[in-house]
């Protein structure tokens, strides 16, 4: 397989269909590096994306976690940015209600009751009904200001962009760097024919089906 001819769309295509298996071996991981030239850069990093795809992923998720352990606030200030806004969504903010007040349920029934009180006596205004979100017995909105309000000043005491850059360029620039300068493997040369040679096949396969139906 030439995988200079191979587009990036199509790549993406075949890392979402192919089975995500274990990450291969450290002992092959690093081993044979050599800088490419300009004219096998492109075809070198697409064919060590989708070969070494479970170990690039593995160390992407370890860059996040060394960067957010190293900076737990940074962590709590994002998930708070980012659930105020996602309750702007209303399906969103229904659904959370409704699990938390489900698992509330138990433990805060009249809590539980009053919610529900409030979220049904909005009433109907004119020919429109009018309906307010609630997070328990919160309006929505206060409930995202509030959210958006402190996760913004921790972001900007725990320098949580920072931290969030840090993990990107780990995660993803340490991946880039070992694609470029990894040789293809005999493996990967292998694994790359099967997956040409599977891929005419069903092309093939679908041919005949087509002839087949257009002969009955």
């Amino acid at each position: 397989m030439d995988w200079n001819q191979v587009t990036l769309e199509e790549l993406a295509s075949a890392l979402k269909e192919v089975t995500w298996s274990a990450p291969r071996p450290v002992e092959e991981f690093f081993r044979s590096f050599s800088p490419p030239s300009q004219r096998a850069l492109m075809g070198r990093l697409k064919n060590n994306l989708y070969y070494y795809r479970t170990n690039y992923l593995v160390i992407l998720v370890l860059a996040f976690l060394v960067c957010f352990i190293r900076n737990p606030v940074a962590l709590g200030s994002l998930v708070l940015v980012g659930l105020g806004t996602a309750l702007c969504n209303d399906p969103f903010a229904t659904s959370l209600n409704d699990n938390l007040l489900h698992a509330l349920r138990k433990y805060a029934p009249r809590l539980v009751a009053k919610s529900r009180a409030k979220a049904g006596s909005d009433g109907v205004v004119g020919l429109h009904k009018r309906k307010r979100l609630y997070v328990l017995v919160l309006p929505r909105g206060l409930v995202v200001a509030a959210l958006l309000l402190v996760g913004g000043l921790l972001v900007y005491w725990s320098h949580a962009v920072l931290t969030l850059c840090w993990a990107i360029l780990l995660g993803v620039g340490l991946p880039l760097m070992h694609a470029t300068f990894r040789l293809p493997n005999l493996k990967a040369k292998i694994a790359s024919a099967r997956e040409e040679f599977r891929a005419v096949w069903r092309g093939y396969q679908a041919e005949l089906y087509n002839d087949h139906t257009h002969s009955m």
